[in-house]
Order: C-alpha cells, then structure tokens, then sequence
C-alpha cells in the first residue's frame, strides 16, 4: 500500500506539472489530457496492488472519486472503465467486486460535487472527501477469512483513500500556489513600488515591442532635489505618487517610473504634434499654482519617434539626448529628437534657441545605465563609454580603449579612428614603453600627457613591442600624422592596471583645458566601475559552471579544475592544491597552476602540524601573509620570482570539520590579497571541499553496492552448484577483455556487476528442474530459459545498476545467428556487452568441473568456442578473447597475462 501511494502522489506531481500558469486558462484539450492521466494513473495503481485474499487491496479509486468531483460523472466512469476491465479479464468475482465499487465511487461522488468544490475547498468540508469511498471495501465482509478483522480492514481502507485523497490535493494545490506567487512575484518585479506605475523592466520590454512610428517621451522634474532638501523625503514622495497620477491620466497603459525623479512615456498617438499635445497638457497641469508643496511643477520633456529598423537603446538614446537639451537649455521645455543623433545649433540669439550640449553629467548617466544592466559588456557598450568621453571633454577628438584580458590588453573600443584598430593586441611591456613614466606611476594610473615629440620617441622603437604588422597598422588606422596630443590614463583595480584609456587631440597643441585634466579621471573611474562589475558577472557565472564541472570530472581532474578556477579568478601567479591523504597523515600536492617551477624542485609534503596549510586547517581560517619573507612556517619556492610574495591559504575542511586539503595562493607583492579575494577564496573552498566530500561519499556507496552484488552472486553459486568462485573468475575475465576494447569506466562497471548477476533469475526456477542431474526435457527446458528475462525484472528493481548491466543479465544467451534466447536477437542485436560476456561464461563452465561432467583443459575450451564462432559468438570477439583469456591456475584463478592491454 506504501508503493501505492508513493505512486499515486507522484503521479500527481507530473499531472500537476501540466498546469503551466496563472490564470489557469480553460483548455478542452489539456482537460482531456488530465482525465487521460488520471485514467493511466488508476492502472498503474492496479498494476502494484497488494493481494488479500481473493481481493485486491490499491489506490485506484482516488483518481476516480476526484476526477469525478473536478469533471463530473462521465468522466469519472471514463477513469473507472480500465481498472474493471482488467479485473474482469483476471478474474470474474474480483471484475464484479471491481465494478460495484467503482460505480459507488462514481455515483457517490456525482451525489457530493455540488455541494464540493475543490477549488474552494474549506476545512469543515474535508469529512465529504469520505464519501466517494463509502462503498468501497465492502467486499471485505465476505471474504470467509477476514471477517473478524473485517470492520477494522475497511475503517483502515477508508482512512487510507482519505488520506490519499488529502495528498493529491495537496500536491495539485501547491502547485497552483506556486504559480499564484509567481505570477504575483512577476508582476510585482514589473511595478514600480512607490507610485504604482510600470518600472524599468516593464518600460524596456515595452520598448522592445512596439513598432516604428510609436514615441518615446522622457520627462524628469526641474528642481526635484530642491523640493526634497526643503520639505523632506515624504513630501518628496508625495510630489512622485502626484506626478505618476497625472501621467496615468494621461497615458493610462504607457507611463513608467524610471528611477528617482526620471518618467518615461510610450506613446501611439499616430503624430508627433499629438504626442507633444499630450506631454503639453501633462506639463500645464502640474505647473497649476497651488498651495502644497508639490504645485507649481514643472517638467523637462525629450520626444524621439522610433525609426524603421532602429533598435531599442539608439531609439532611448535619441530620447535622452533630447532630454538633456531641454534641461541644458532652461525648465519646462520639449525637445524632438530629428533622424540625427545630434541637434544642430540654431543661429546664435535665435528664439527658443537650443544648444546641441554634451556634459559629464550625461556620459556619468550614460555609465549608471551600464551599471544597472544585469549582463556582460560588449563592445558596443565600451564604444557608448568612449563616445561620451569625447563628447564630453573640450579639445578631445578621439579616443581609444585597451581592456586587459590575461596577460595581454585588446583594443575593444575606438572613436575617431578606424575600426580596423579594433582586436589589435599589446602587451604588457607596450603599454608600459608608450606610458612612458615611472612604473610606479603607472600601477597607481596617474595621468600621463604627452606631445608630438614624446609620441614620435615612442613610434621610433616600436619593434622592440610590437610586431611590425601591428606598428604598421597603428600608424595607418590611428591617424598618427594627425596627433597632437595624447591623455593616457591608466585603469587601476587591485593593485593591477586592467585598462588603457587614451584621449587624444588633432588641434590642441599647448595642453589640454583644465577641465578636461579634472574630468577625464572620472571617466578611467568609470571603466574601473564598470570592469569591475564586469569581474564579479565573471566570478558568478565561472562560481555556477565550477560546481558542475567538478561534478562530472573525474578524480585526477577535479583538483586540476579547482586549482585553474581558482588561478582564474583570483589572478594568482601560482596556485598550489594540496589535499589530505589519510593513509600517510599529511597534505600531499594534488594539483598546480600559474607560474612555472623547477621541475626538480616539486612542491613539499607537509605532515600533519607543518607548515602553514595545517595552521589554517587546524584553526579553520584563511590565512593572509602580505609578505611571505616575513612569515614564519611560509613555503617558498626557490625558483619562484623575488616579488611574488603575497600569500593566502584557504581550508578545505568536510562537514563536521575534517580535513580535505588546502589551497595556497602566491600573488605579486604590489597585490596583496585583501577581504574580498578572501571571501571569494572562501566560496571556490566550499564548493570544491563539498564536491571532494560527496565524491568519497559515492566511492563508499558504490563499494558497498559492489560487494553486496558480489555476495548475491556467491549466493546464486551454492544453490546451482556452481564450481566455487565462478562469479569471481567470470568478473576477471569479462575485466580483461573490457580493457583489451577500451571500454569506459563506466562501461567496465556496468559489465562487472551484469557478470555478478548474471544467473540471479535462477532464483525463481524449480529446485526440481534447475538441480535435476540428467538431461531436461523440452519443456523443461523452457523452463529454464526463463531465468534470463526473469533476472531482468529482478535486477531492474535495484537502484542505481546500470541499463547496460541489466543487458548483460537478459542477453548473455542470446547467439550470433539468432537462435539463442530469450529474444532470438542476432549479430549485433545483441549488446556489446552481453556478447562480451557470454564469451567468458561459457568458457569457465568449460573449463569447471560440475557433478555431471568434467572440467576441459584450455586448448580444448578454445577450441569448443571456435567451433562457435559465427554462430554462436560474434567472431571479432571470439579471436580477442583467444589473445586475452590465459589457462587457470591450480588454485582455481585466472592467471593474469605477461603484457596487461593498455587503455
């Protein structure tokens, strides 16, 4: 009855899979389908039904009874009609027994659907669930042997299908809760939480559906600040909740909050002159004089109609621009965005005259907009950064943008130059040559001006950094006839420069404005932002991979991808893992990565207290040395480089406090390790120290799993009077002949356990039969053939044994030409696998003395199989095997070969 239920509850998990989202949509198909289900469930239920007596003792009627009260009575009999008919076909009294109860479930339940509704299903209403199952379990009372026992069976059996009942509806009801939260989560991400209107995903998602022809208005309040510096936040507040109601009136689908003061407006008026219409009304009522606070307000506006083929962010683009105008140029103002990205000036003193403007405040927006997306950085987005950077600052006419990527920096972006510039690479040392300061400088990313007489005493020795293609492309793409001066500003994070940022001028001669020495930090501060970000995306997305990598690699390979991961992330120059060996109580290396060493100088083993791996293993806390000369108990490499001398080791300790290994982690001293490289250090720890953890864990599972196969075949072997240690001598030779084809791991596991299983549906043939020591007659021996599916069955009931196992149990006397059994399959029907070891089965029983024959000498067994080949073995197998397999020894085991096979 537990199996029962444990089947029915999950197949209502599957069903309830088939609800998919909130609202539930009402769907003749999907209706269909569920009845369908239920029906299937209810003969599965059937399927493993616990005998009682004459009667048979299941679950079958919940699917009845609760499609019945969800659908009505057709229905329910629809669920009903398969169990009957299968018990009529098993037997009349227990069809009849079936039909009575499954029509008083039926009926029952059709009397008690409208008074229950399922969907608003109260508490005082669960004693009606009973009454569907009123009627079953009746036939107990007349089953001669259980009639004293009788009332109990059927109270039990009643509170069984009760309680099953509540199950199903539990399942069913958690799943619509779910989609219920979700649905409600959903919308709640998509709503702006102080005014009610759409926020940024709402508005972004509505951008990417709309079509050519709609307008996009971004509005932000004049003086907002102001407003909140004199009333406070709530009034502030107040002020938004009024200003989202106004534009609600006014565009009641399409108006969203985007961040503080900042609204948006998604338009289909059809024109731009309805458009401004609308955002003109908007500004004249809230400039409405009025005594609270937020009266008398007003609004800049910028309007961009979206173009034939534009996407999205050049369509916001235009839009912002046009917005930054209209502040640019007084308050209350409404600025069109034209086909151009740029306005130009109207004559100077002209009415309403706008100026086309760029400030830092727009490209600081344009970086804060970067921020806020949740992806990785492309190209294009590093081109929007450089492109404000140029805009922006007086004098500057071009830029370009080195990101470091390894060891070497990539130029990722460019402005004013060729594109062809872009994907060229420098090294470290290039960067360095054309800084042309002091290291020192350069690691703390001070400015660097330079004129055309210090550029030219670069460009003069190019080749001793570059290629002479790369310097003969730079001087062709980057216009260096045309420089006259360069800003070079070096992006520094932790201690190491990430980026070039290169501001250059085609006019300036004398320097640069002092505006543009103030300013263009900012943007290298930017980048830095902006990288880092980019760093941490890196650090989560290679933290979700790791997990799953170490999950499938193997042993050898799961310290080596820790150890890689780990070098990665933190930027190490050298990155040690050892792990504990308990067999010699000490930390052992496991894996290196980063920088190169004396291969006759391998890294130490450290016994249980040395060393400061066993420190932090003992204390459980990483350890940080800025200076690892100044560290007592510090392991340093002799071939290691002079400044490499920064130092961190992480624990890997188990669940309840066991040693696992140890990760210590060398940088340059200019690096030090500080408390987010620890932190990250520590959560790369816990993910290789659990993967360590649960591998061992799976090693002693499948050990014991293995010697409990290998017992049941033991087992099988005394009660056939098999030869004592068949099972041990099929496994070796079935081994060998695995290693000889190079089959898997995986592949050699499963044929070791198929080889200990091989005979356990013997199990269920006659004593009579299987132990009779003359020859079978035929019917006897079809009884005998039987074993090979009925071990099938059995060994598909164990959990965890390999489909290829399985094979080799119901296929291992099947024959090349088709003739064998249980499914007559032929040539390679027949899985590998059980062809394999049909070989080494036969050949052991050749070869082992039985009580009703002797024991064949090698030759003469070999000489039986060939005679075989073709027909009953597979012919490429059989020539191996005759390479492979070796006479036994005298005590009784297979005699390994002079050259083991290589895998």
């Amino acid at each position: 009855m537990l199996l029962n239920l444990c089947l029915l509850l999950t197949c209502a998990f599957a069903l309830s899979l088939s609800y998919r989202e909130w609202p539930v949509r009402r769907d003749a198909w999907t209706h269909c389908a569920r009845v369908l289900g239920s029906a299937a469930t209810s003969l599965l239920l059937v399927w493993y039904t616990a005998p009682v007596g004459d009667l048979k003792v299941d679950l079958r009627y919940v699917p009845v009874a609760l499609v019945t009260l969800r659908y009505g009575l057709p229905a329910g009999l629809l669920v009903a009609l398969g169990p009957v008919v299968w018990r009529l076909l098993e037997s009349d009294v227990g069809g009849m027994v079936a039909l009575v109860n499954a029509l008083s479930v039926v009926l029952l339940g059709a009397l008690v659907r409208p008074s229950l509704r399922l969907k608003q299903l109260r508490l005082t209403q669960w004693p009606l669930l009973l009454v569907p199952y009123l009627g079953v379990g009746l036939a107990v009372f007349l089953v001669p042997g259980a009639r004293p026992l009788a009332p109990w069976l059927y109270v039990g059996m009643l509170g069984v299908h009760g309680v099953a009942t509540l199950g199903v509806l539990g399942v069913l009801s958690a799943r619509l809760q779910l989609l219920r939260l979700t649905f409600d989560a959903r919308q709640l991400s998509r709503q702006d939480e102080l005014t009610g209107l759409g926020n940024r995903r709402a508005f972004d998602e509505h951008m990417a559906e709309v079509g050519p022809g709609h307008q996009l208005v971004l509005l932000d309040v004049d003086q907002f600040r102001h407003l909140n510096e004199t009333h406070g936040a709530l009034v502030g507040d107040r002020a938004l909740r009024y200003i989202a109601q106004v534009l609600r009136d006014a565009v009641p689908d399409g108006a969203y909050r985007l961040s503080g003061e900042e609204f948006a407006l998604l338009l289909d008026s059809g024109s731009e002159a309805q458009a401004r219409a609308v955002v003109e009304g908007v500004q004249a009522r809230l400039a409405d004089p009025g005594e609270v606070p937020w009266a008398n307000l007003s609004v800049s506006a910028g309007l961009a109609t979206r173009l034939p083929r534009e996407q999205p962010s050049e369509w916001r683009h235009r839009a912002d621009e046009a917005l930054y105008l209209a502040k640019a140029n007084g308050q209350n103002r409404l600025v069109f965005s034209p086909n151009a990205p740029r306005v130009p000036a109207l004559a100077p003193g002209s009415p309403g005259e706008i100026r086309p403007r760029h400030s830092l405040w727009q490209a600081q927006r344009a970086a804060v907009h970067l921020l806020t997306q949740r992806r990785p950085l492309t190209d294009a987005d590093w081109h929007e950064v450089l492109r404000g950077a140029v805009e922006t600052l007086d004098g500057v006419d071009a830029a370009s943008l080195n990101i470091r990527e390894g060891n070497r920096f990539r130029m990722c972006a460019v402005v004013g130059y060729e594109p062809e510039l872009l994907g060229l690479e420098f090294t470290q040392a290039a960067q360095i040559k054309w800084y042309g300061g002091a290291v020192e400088d350069w690691l703390q990313g001070r400015p660097r001006v330079a004129d055309v007489g210090d550029m030219q005493r670069v460009w003069v020795n190019d080749n001793d950094v570059l290629r002479p293609q790369d310097s003969g492309r730079l001087n062709r793409a980057g216009h260096r006839e045309r420089l006259r001066l360069n800003l070079c500003l070096p992006v520094v994070l932790d201690g190491e420069v990430v980026a070039h940022l290169n501001l250059d001028s085609h006019a300036l001669d004398e320097g640069f404005p002092p505006g543009v020495m103030q300013d263009a930090p900012l943007f290298a501060q930017q980048i830095a932002a902006l990288l880092l970000l980019q760093e941490r995306w890196r650090e989560l997305e290679q933290l979700s991979h790791l997990h799953g990598d170490l999950s499938r690699a193997g042993d050898e390979q799961l310290g080596s991808h820790l150890a890689e991961t780990t070098h990665d992330l933190l930027r190490t120059t050298y990155t040690l893992l050892l792990r504990y060996d308990a067999r010699v109580d000490a930390l052992v290396p496991a894996a290196e990565a980063g920088l190169s060493l004396d291969p006759l100088e391998p890294p130490p083993t450290l016994a249980r207290g040395e060393g400061m791996a066993w420190r932090a293993l003992t204390s459980g806390q990483v350890i940080r040395v800025d200076d690892i000369l100044m560290a007592r108990d510090a392991y340093r490499p002799v071939a290691s480089h002079p400044d490499r001398r920064a130092l961190m080791v992480v624990p890997l300790l188990s669940r309840v406090g066991e040693p696992l290994g140890a990760l210590c982690l060398l940088r340059d001293e200019h690096r030090p390790f500080r408390a987010p490289d620890e932190a990250l250090a520590q959560m790369l720890a816990s993910v290789g120290a659990r993967v360590m953890e649960g591998r061992a864990h799976v090693t002693d599972l499948e050990a014991t799993l293995d010697a409990a196969l290998n017992m049941l075949g033991v087992a099988l072997e005394a009660r056939d009077f098999e030869t004592q240690g068949h099972t041990q001598r099929v496994q070796g030779l079935a081994r060998r002949m695995g290693e000889a084809l190079h089959l898997s791991d995986p592949q050699l596991t499963a044929l070791r356990r198929g080889a200990a299983l091989h005979d356990i549906g013997k199990l269920c043939i006659p004593d009579a039969v299987l132990l009779k020591p003359g020859r079978l007659t035929p019917e006897e021996r079809l009884v005998v053939e039987r074993h090979a599916p009925l071990g099938a069955a059995l060994v598909a009931r164990i959990p965890f044994l390999e489909p290829e196992a399985q094979q080799v149990v119901r296929h291992h006397h099947e024959r090349w030409d088709g003739s064998g059994y249980p499914d007559r399959l032929a040539g390679t029907q027949t899985p590998l696998l059980a062809r394999l070891f049909a070989l080494c089965d036969v050949y052991d029983a050749l070869t082992s003395e039985r009580p009703y024959k002797g024991a064949m000498g090698h030759d003469e067994a070999l000489a039986v199989l060939r005679e075989g080949s073709g027909t009953q073995f597979d012919p490429e197998l059989l020539e191996l095997f005759c390479r492979v397999v070796t006479p036994r020894a005298a005590d009784g085991q297979v005699q390994e070969p002079a050259a083991k096979p290589t895998r």
